[in-house]
């Protein structure tokens, strides 16, 4: 997480700041304005020596020379820089709470196949990993549960709201399944070594179970009015009519055919998450449109693969013309303010910094249908946005503010009670 070097700059910083502890009542829009910052929107040029203003929870305005409404809160940018809020594209935030204490999570149903689950229900709006998420600029997240084959809808949150519902971008953003493949080795192993058949004929078992019930969702969802209601084919209706993606986690490149296999009998508009082998059919990936979500970026590649397969695969699927986002989650609840790193380490193996910069901001929004309203600084898109002192993919960088929906957010979260707290303990 970024923090100000040393403890007193923390607490000057982040303690004393202007809008450090407030944020305006709900209900109540208030005007604010970001002047003299270098302005990136990401889908243009850069704007230096430019205001943004928010009203409204929106963008109202965005360019050089403008001069700030009166009654507006402004914020002199001098020196800063201002971008859109971080999207993560795989989380488990607001279902995990402590990972080791289970009556503190709530991401896992029985049975494989679950399409009914609605992950936006299950969210806690009052965890303490959205605090300690949101002071690194990522301002949105795609939470979803895991287990079995079909693991229900994915929802694409804001990290601010008193209720779920309140934090919803988008409740039902996408279904997530996961192809079967075969166990064993990081990421499950790639098919070898004793007892391999026997698990190859599990996930054969596996892939026809999940063909069958998809077949038998879709003639469910022909009827015009089934004799029987069954919720949880019904919850499939909208991906298999092609009105919602369907996000298939995955690594193997053998997966990643099975998952084009099922998209081209079902007519299924899908998004592969994880895919660490996807850069084997980049230019299939390509031709079909398909987006990936990829990483997180600190795996190990299989043992059996170029030691940077896992780094360079974001930047070889770019370059092919794949569009790409990050996800940075691997069953953790802490790791997603470590997106913008995520992306880092993969400019480093190839992929180019402006691409990676849309990959956690522009692109995540377009791959989930929300791009008319977030991913990039553009009048009348939603004021998810954060100062920076410099480049976000920097661990050096410090983030001054963070707006979400035209508010600031206040900077006490765990971390900082915490400092607090042991700051003033007596000395022996």
């Amino acid at each position: 997480m970024i923090r100000p070097t040393g403890l007193a700059a923390l607490a000057a910083t982040f303690l004393a700041g202007p809008l450090a502890a407030q944020a305006a009542p709900a209900g109540r829009a208030t005007t604010y304005a970001i002047t003299n910052a270098t302005i990136v929107p990401v889908v243009g040029a850069r704007i230096e020596g430019g205001t943004l203003v928010m009203r409204g929870g929106r963008i109202e305005a965005v360019g050089a020379g403008l001069t700030p409404p009166p009654g507006a809160q402004v914020i002199d940018g001098r020196g800063m820089f201002v971008y859109p809020g971080l999207i993560d594209a795989g989380v488990q935030l607001g279902l995990v709470e402590i990972g080791s204490v289970p009556g503190g999570q709530d991401i896992q149903e029985l049975g494989q196949f679950n399409p009914h689950n609605n992950t936006l229900t299950a969210i806690n709006p009052h965890s303490e990993h959205f605090p300690t998420t949101r002071v690194n600029g990522i301002t949105s997240v795609l939470t979803s549960a895991q287990g079995g084959l079909i693991h229900g809808t994915a929802a694409l949150i804001d990290l601010t709201g008193w209720t779920s519902d309140e934090m919803a971008a988008k409740g039902r953003a996408a279904m997530v399944m996961t192809y079967p493949r075969v166990s064993g080795g990081r990421f499950g192993g790639r098919g070898r070594g004793q007892g391999q058949g026997d698990a190859a004929e599990q996930v054969n078992r596996q892939v026809q179970e999940l063909t069958t019930y998809l077949r038998e969702a879709r003639a469910y969802n022909a009827l015009s009015s089934p004799a029987k209601a069954n919720l949880r084919f019904a919850a499939l209706g909208p991906a298999l009519r092609g009105e919602m993606p369907v996000i298939f986690n995955v690594q193997t490149d053998g997966q990643i055919r099975g998952v084009l296999a099922l998209a081209d009998s079902f007519s299924l508009k899908v998004i592969l998450r994880g895919a660490a082998e996807a850069w084997m059919l980049a230019d299939t990936l390509a031709a079909r449109k398909i987006p990936v979500i990829v990483g997180p970026m600190t795996q190990v590649p299989e043992r059996d693969l170029p030691y940077d397969a896992v780094y360079a695969n974001p930047g070889v699927l770019a370059r092919a013309g794949v569009l790409i986002a990050f996800q940075s989650d691997d069953g953790g609840t802490g790791d997603s303010r470590n997106l913008p790193y995520n992306a880092a380490l993969a400019t480093a193996y190839g992929l180019d910094p402006e691409e990676a910069l849309r990959a956690i901001t522009i692109n995540p929004a377009r791959i989930l249908g929300v791009e008319s309203t977030l991913g990039s600084l553009e009048a009348g898109k939603a004021a998810n946005l954060f100062v920076t002192t410099g480049d976000p993919l920097d661990v050096r960088t410090l983030v001054k503010h963070v707006f979400i929906r035209g508010e600031p957010m206040p900077w006490n979260d765990r971390h900082t009670e915490l400092y607090e707290q042991f700051r003033v303990r007596p000395k022996p």
